[in-house]
């Protein structure tokens, strides 16, 4: 896969971070990851370069390491003096180890740089005994981050220190991470010596050699001696060259035993990366298939997939396409991905397009891979694939039951990227999306039937409730109606009894108030004659016989309680026309003219009217504040008062107290009567206002009067209430307009 590397890396990077950090800094970078540690440290196993790149960035974050290329350094240091395990052992190591010299290694830099990158591609331009030009060229699409040039130049630099050499001295000419088309670097290193089987064999004959001669020049008979040295130099020089030749020999077989290790290595490696391909994809399906059936919302289960494809499997971008079937077009609807084009959803194409890939897709329903849009023999839209910087495309169909509703494709930048395994992953992916999306759909079809059918419920029950209630309404109206027509009725048969005794009474009591002044004045005149009569002089006897008469008569107790009799038959006189009076205005039931009432008036004419059962035990407080005439019925304020103070007086057992109080709040006029009564119990205050609501004994109660108080009072425009103080009594707050609302 290019642009990916090997998890040798990762191997590496996480004893660093656990060294540093330990298990919490380990942590974090697996959280980052998204894979186990075992997955990140697995033979074989490649990893897409912005994973590493990320989990670099985050290593110097965690380490506070702030430049990146002494970080690539540290972590190249590190990665030399790293003393794995038999089970971390990687076959590189063994590999590199194998070449025997810092030379071999550096003349297959490429071989071993392609086994732990697929970032850039490592040319050994030059190649001498000791020094070498290498060159690292990006593959294409991709760039090569700075940390990890500073890490694979620390990794050429320490590679001699394997054979217990000095470092090797790597230049550098030119960066890629920095601008430049490629890294060029130029390396200097010292070879091991040649050993001890072949420098002692000729050092060995040299001195035989010079020794002989000079033996042969102080001694003829050596002479004879000498004819062996060419013998001798001949045998350490073949010697010599024999060692060459058998270091030769088994650096070729080693050379080959190494070649066939990293073949056997490469095949493994490939098997092995299909296999983890497999498991991947068996992994990406089981994953999507829970994320996707864990959601009824249609995008979630898009964005679920193309999120998988390109951040699990590595895609560079993948895109989701939707049919129209209206107005025949396959738009554009989600892309993920490498720089995914801004505003996606323009882009759409003709479903009858002969040149659009997505438009055959979906109208054949035919997976179709095109690895090359340039040379491509499928047809395809050029424009649009160029604009969007694609190469190679594979696109597959997302089918409901027979019906085409969109289609998924991934996309790359570079030729001959995908593969038929591509094909099928897409289309198991496809798979898994139509069926949620299926299943979404059903379940939002049911959704809307029941909450069409909950609605129409819900405005059925909102209906019967509001004829209910306005059944309801026009019960309580007719009940009120019949209470207030009975009450009516009533109050008329006795406004007809009280009008008819009223009038019967007014002729007496107008005969007893009229003839109380004569009464009076015939009184004075018999004084007047008495006196005369006491003053006349009378014979001793005769005036003997009227004093005792006097005294046997009790005229002088006669003559001095005859003043305060007639004023009080005069005071009962007055008191029964005021009686009679507010009779004849409390039987005037059936008067419902308005008119400017004195309420004042109407309160003491109530107050007249229940003296007989107030008077010998409660007392009446008046707080009378200065009040306009107000605009009312005046028989109806009449008769509110009246149950008012009737009910007070009733509350109050033994001597008590009612207290009325007037005044006005700004338009309104406020009656308020209290009476120190035991009060009325939380439960019943709320229910006191309800038709035929009494807490009296049966028979002694109605339950109308402050009903219909209540609903005189509203029909005047104004509210009655109630309350129970915490002091003890009851409290009722009479307020009304001082001028007669409109209807």
């Amino acid at each position: 896969m290019p642009g990916a590397v090997n998890c040798i890396y990762t191997k590496s990077l996480i004893p660093l971070v656990e060294r540093e950090l330990g298990e919490a800094g380990v942590a974090s970078l697996l959280r980052a990851a998204g894979h186990s540690r075992e997955y990140l440290t697995a033979d074989h196993n490649w990893l897409p370069l912005s994973l590493v790149d990320a989990l670099s960035h985050l290593a110097m974050s965690l380490l506070g390491e702030t430049d990146e290329a002494r970080w690539g350094r540290r972590w190249g240091e590190y990665h030399m003096d790293w003393k794995p395990s038999h089970d971390e052992r990687s076959y590189l190591g063994g590999y590199t180890m194998g070449l025997g010299s810092p030379r071999a290694v550096f003349a297959r830099l490429a071989v071993v740089e392609a086994a732990t990158n697929r970032v850039f591609a490592a040319e050994v331009l030059e190649m001498g005994r000791s020094r070498a030009l290498v060159r690292a060229t990006p593959t294409p699409g991709h760039r090569i981050p700075l940390w990890m040039c500073s890490h694979a130049r620390t990794m050429i630099e320490r590679f001699p220190t394997n054979w217990n050499l000095p470092r090797a001295v790597v230049t550098e000419l030119a960066c890629a991470a920095t601008g430049a088309p490629a890294c060029v670097w130029q390396l200097r290193w010292k070879n091991p010596p040649i050993g001890a089987r072949f420098w002692g064999p000729l050092a060995a004959g040299a001195v035989v050699s010079a020794g002989l001669t000079v033996a042969t020049a102080a001694d003829g008979w050596l002479a004879h001696a000498t004819a062996v040295l060419p013998l001798i130099a001949g045998a350490t020089a073949g010697a010599a060259w024999r060692e060459r030749r058998q270091r030769r020999e088994i650096e070729r077989l080693r050379d080959i035993q190494s070649d066939e290790i990293l073949h056997s290595a490469n095949q493994l490696e490939g098997k092995f990366r299909d296999l983890e391909t497999k498991i991947e994809q068996l992994s990406l399906l089981i994953d999507l298939s829970a994320a996707v059936n864990a959601t009824l919302d249609i995008e979630k289960i898009y964005e679920q997939a193309l999120d998988r494809l390109v951040h699990r499997m590595g895609y560079q971008a993948a895109n989701l396409l939707l049919v129209d079937a209206e107005r025949r077009v396959v738009r554009a609807h989600r892309s993920v991905g490498d720089e995914p084009r801004r505003g996606g959803g323009a882009i759409e194409f003709d479903l009858d397009a002969p040149d659009s890939l997505a438009a055959r897709v979906a109208r054949t329903g035919l997976p179709i891979i095109v690895n090359d849009v340039e040379a491509a023999g499928a047809p395809i839209h050029l424009a649009t694939a160029r604009a969007l910087g694609v190469r190679s495309v594979v696109a597959v169909p997302l089918r409901v039951k027979d019906r085409i509703f969109g289609v998924l494709n991934v996309v790359a930048r570079t030729a001959g990227r995908f593969a038929e395994s591509d094909v099928d992953l897409l289309a198991a992916v496809a798979n898994n999306v139509a069926l949620a999306v299926d299943r979404a759909e059903s379940f939002q079809t049911i959704e809307d039937l029941s909450r069409g059918l909950e609605d129409k419920v819900h405005v059925r029950t909102e209906q019967l409730r509001a004829a209910n209630e306005e059944v309801a309404a026009a019960y309580r109206e007719l009940q009120s109606a019949q209470v207030q027509l009975i009450q009516r009725e009533k109050m008329a048969t006795v406004g007809q009894l009280v009008a008819g005794v009223a009038h019967e009474l007014n002729n007496p009591i107008g005969f007893i108030y009229s003839n109380i002044g004569t009464l009076d004045d015939f009184v004075t005149r018999l004084r007047r004659m008495l006196e005369t009569y006491r003053a006349t002089p009378l014979p001793r006897a005769e005036q003997a016989a009227v004093q005792e008469r006097w005294e046997t008569l009790k005229v002088d107790y006669a003559l001095r309680y005859l003043d305060s009799m007639i004023q009080g038959i005069r005071e009962g006189a007055e008191r029964s026309r005021k009686i009679v009076r507010d009779l004849r205005v409390f039987a005037r039931g059936q008067d419902e003219a308005w008119q400017s009432v004195d309420l004042h008036e109407e309160i003491e004419s109530s107050l007249t009217l229940l003296d007989h059962t107030l008077k010998d035990r409660v007392t009446v407080e008046r707080r009378f504040g200065t009040l306009p005439a107000v605009e009312c019925i005046r028989s109806q304020m009449d008769q509110v008062f009246l149950n008012l103070l009737a009910n007070a007086g009733q509350a109050i057992e033994g001597p008590g107290r009612i207290t009325i109080e007037t005044g006005e709040d700004g338009e309104h006029v406020v009656v308020t009567i209290s009476d120190s009564g035991p009060g009325i119990a939380a439960d019943v205050l709320g229910r006191i206002f309800d038709p035929f609501f009494t807490t009296k004994p049966v028979g002694e109660g109605t339950g109308l009067g402050l009903s219909i108080s209540y609903e005189i009072v509203k029909k005047h425009g104004g509210e009655l209430t109630a309350e129970s103080p915490a002091g003890g009594g009851a409290r009722f707050r009479l307020r009304i307009p001082r001028q007669r609302r409109a209807a």
